[in-house]
């Protein structure tokens, strides 16, 4: 009887250690579902000048907002998709989305994850924060910021 009850115990205590040690080890997501998500846009740069978002235009009282979707494709690889979203004054809102492909990932020793396309970083990722470098036909080049929701 003695020996059920200090079995029963040795059991529970086994039990319970194995579990708390599975748990403690737990690996870390890849650096492309660390990535992956929607991130507020707060700010994009061009040139000397920057606009911060979300913005509303002074003569036409529409407001423009942004975010950026990022959706893994492999372990080290997502898909990023920029999304502007203009209110007019009267509500109607209006989406423009603008595919900006796949790009490779690598972490950095720092701890940043870098994106790359090709041989060429196009932006880190560091505690929710996320920063594109792309290139606008129209302004050139673009810093785009965006905090992780």
């Amino acid at each position: 009887m003695k020996f059920t009850y200090v079995s029963s115990k040795l059991t529970t205590l086994f039990l319970t250690l194995a579990i708390v040690s599975c748990s403690k080890n737990k690996p870390e997501p890849s650096i492309g579902a660390q990535v992956s998500g929607s991130y507020t846009l707060i700010k994009i740069l061009f040139g000397p000048l920057g606009v911060d978002y979300p913005f509303s235009e002074p003569g036409t009282g529409n407001k423009t907002a942004g975010k950026v979707e990022i959706s893994k494709v492999t372990d080290d690889k997502v898909s990023t998709t920029l999304i502007f979203i203009e209110t007019d004054k009267t509500g109607k809102v209006t989406e423009k989305k603008i595919n900006l492909g796949e790009v490779g990932l690598q972490k950095a020793t720092t701890g940043e994850i870098e994106a790359y396309n090709g041989m060429t970083k196009i932006g880190t990722y560091s505690n929710g924060t996320l920063i594109l470098s792309v290139y606008d036909p129209t302004l050139g080049p673009l810093i785009i910021t965006g905090k992780k929701n």
